[in-house]
């Protein structure tokens, strides 16, 4: 059992780079739980208190939030191993700031964020993981906060799109009226739409109703 445990602490990024007789420390003083979700089974809710250091080990989730404004939702899907919302463990409103759905058969690992100031906090390795990973989350959000918002209506719009992004791989799905994102760019229905159906003639985006598929972030930014 030990053997497992270390082997699945060994695939998440605070972990890395500890030594075996820590991570085994660690095993014998913290106590882990495992959770196994459904397909479609919600595993955190969008303002539910965060009291967990939470882990995806098995399988993929999507994170979905809703605007305060509440005129739209974004979507992204992760695959193991990720640590989810870090930075929401602490601070003045200890809450999720998203919502999290199994995508298939999905598995957790989490540990009650007490055995932070108890144990984990006592070895340097994670506790610089951790802060590192608080840290390039805010500089990813500094350097948006003070990138120039391009003029031209592409490009406000993938500026817009990527500061919704945590990260910028893989499929994220944006849940809008075509009038609310019009109004949002502060441009013309027709102008956005026009945007949208050329990045679809271009295999960058699928259009439903109310639904805009980004296949490929990244690849916007060669636009």
């Amino acid at each position: 059992m030990a053997y497992t445990m270390y082997d699945t602490l060994l695939q998440i990024p605070p972990f890395q780079g500890m030594s075996r007789s820590e991570l085994s420390t660690i095993i014998e003083k913290v106590k882990f739980n495992f959770m196994k979700f459904a397909d479609k089974e919600v595993i955190f809710r969008q303002g539910e208190r965060c009291d967990n250091l939470s882990f995806l080990i098995s399988g993929q989730i999507a994170s979905e939030t809703i605007a305060p404004c509440g005129r739209f939702r974004f979507e992204e899907y992760y695959n193991q191993p990720m640590i989810i919302e870090p930075h929401s463990l602490f601070g003045k409103n200890p809450s999720y700031k998203s919502s999290y759905i199994a995508e298939g058969e999905t598995a957790l690992l989490t540990i009650d964020k007490r055995y932070f100031y108890s144990v984990l906090d006592c070895y340097e390795v994670f506790r610089m993981n951790f802060f590192n990973m608080l840290s390039n989350r805010a500089e990813h959000l500094y350097s948006h906060i003070w990138s120039i918002t391009p003029q031209e209506l592409e490009g406000r719009l993938i500026h817009f799109i990527r500061g919704l992004c945590t990260n910028l791989q893989g499929t994220k799905i944006l849940y809008i009226k075509m009038e609310d994102l019009a109004q949002l760019l502060d441009d013309t229905r027709l102008n956005v739409s026009n945007v949208l159906n050329k990045w679809q003639e271009e295999g960058l985006i699928e259009m439903r109703r109310k639904e805009f598929v980004f296949l490929d972030v990244e690849n916007l930014r060669a636009i």
